[in-house]
């Protein structure tokens, strides 16, 4: 990544009520030295796979950290909703980012995959690290690119590298590192790595595709955290604390039949209507009928659709509460959900298809589909956390918060104020 002149570049039931944290309260507590966070995440890390592959990088850092097989995601369960979540510790809700693929009528573009950060309506971590002289560098993660305002990342993208490999990634935040030779070093360190996820789209989640993924992203990381610990003992005091954080945005569950979503309505019902599909949600905006008759318009697909036993559909403002899943543009005027196992597609054999290319797939409600769950292991370099082991379930609303008292910063505002336990 080259450095811009313009700004330094570069099963349960859900378990909400028990989720392992405590709300942040008062000052905090000061430590000799400086934190530093490299926090990286692995896309569609499910809840199973370390404890089922044994990659020896990720058993490692579990057994002498922390971790959980209990990482919770918004909903809906899918990367650019829980990427934004992490980091502005908000839901949909609060973040504006409702799927990967949305639509939002005001600006009239359709957002696949953004890459830019003004996409999110709520403050992101770096940007309140950067407000408190924290340097970071945040390269690739989700809608962290083209960063503007009074506090950017001392480096970041511009946009993302489909191309770029893992192991790539890896090793560009590597040669970073010790090419960084500003003061104070860098101490927020972010980076998404999706060989994982990919895999498990292509082949299932189950497959033995996904278990030499994961060994494979193992094997990059263990040389990532040689190379981190080497450049952390070269840069800092002996009372200086480096955290590694690996998280992931969602799991994976198997897919085995296709939905097209024109189809199941009928043109009749979808004439001037676009319709927004992304993963297993959709949205649909009524574009062409005037605002006096969208209410009903919305009312009457919904019914049309209520007969198919395996989705749920809503008019957008009745979506349950619980769901966090409101917002004033990007939803359009219906939205759809499928039951786990099921997609959608933009093929037009039938309303339902009998084969899918697409063998693995996200986004269901995380109550309903337990393979939702992800993991996440946390590690202290030098000396052990003071909780080791199980931590229990965690949302992830709540990495912002945890990872900004790591850091000893206020975290962003209106984020999630409760931080996982036994990390400090």
């Amino acid at each position: 990544m080259s450095r811009r002149p313009i700004c330094t570049v570069i099963l349960l039931t859900l378990l909400l009520t028990t989720a392992s944290c405590i709300p942040i309260t008062g000052a905090l507590e000061e430590a000799p030295g400086n934190a530093t966070v490299v926090w990286i995440s692995i896309d569609g890390l499910r809840h199973d796979y370390i404890d089922r592959i044994h990659p020896p990088t990720l058993e490692r850092l579990k057994r002498e950290g922390a971790f959980t097989n209990q990482e919770i995601p918004v909903f809906p369960s899918l990367t650019f909703p829980n990427h934004a979540a992490q980091v502005t510790g908000q839901r949909v809700d609060g973040t504006g980012v409702p799927a990967n693929l949305f639509y939002d009528p005001v600006v009239k573009q359709q957002f696949w995959l953004p890459d830019d950060q003004w996409v999110m309506r709520a403050e992101p971590i770096w940007v309140a690290a950067k407000r408190e002289g924290v340097r970071s560098a945040v390269i690739n993660w989700p809608m962290s690119h083209n960063q503007t305002g009074p506090y950017t990342s001392d480096y970041f993208g511009q946009k993302y590298d489909m191309k770029e490999t893992d192991e790539q990634r890896l090793s560009r935040i590597v040669t970073l590192l010790n090419a960084d030779k500003a003061a104070p070093t860098l101490r927020l360190v972010m980076t998404y790595l999706s060989h994982v996820d990919v895999t498990g789209h292509s082949f299932g989640p189950d497959s033995p595709e996904v278990d030499q993924a994961v060994r494979a992203v193992d094997a990059s990381l263990g040389k990532f955290v040689t190379a981190v610990t080497t450049w952390f003992d070269a840069t800092h005091s002996k009372d200086d604390e480096l955290y590694i954080l690996i998280t992931t945005d969602h799991g994976m569950e198997a897919v085995r039949t296709p939905v097209n979503l024109d189809r199941l309505i009928g043109g009749a019902l979808t004439k001037g209507a676009k319709l927004v599909p992304s993963g297993s949600i959709a949205t649909v905006h009524l574009l062409d009928l005037p605002p006096e008759d969208r209410d009903e318009r919305a009312r009457q697909i919904v019914a049309k659709l209520k007969s198919n036993a395996f989705l749920q559909a809503w008019p957008s403002k009745e979506v349950p509460a619980k769901y966090h899943y409101s917002d004033l543009t990007r939803l359009g005027d219906v939205v759809v959900l499928l039951s786990p196992g099921y997609t959608f597609t933009t093929l037009r054999a039938g309303a339902t298809q009998p084969t899918t290319t697409l063998k693995g797939n996200h986004g269901y409600d995380p109550a309903v589909s337990p393979n939702m769950l992800g993991s996440a292991v946390i590690w202290q370099y030098r000396r052990p956390l003071p909780k080791q082991g199980d931590l229990g379930p965690i949302e992830n609303t709540q990495w912002a918060a945890t990872v900004s008292e790591l850091l000893r910063i206020a975290p962003p505002p209106k984020s999630d104020p409760h931080v996982v336990k036994g990390l400090r």
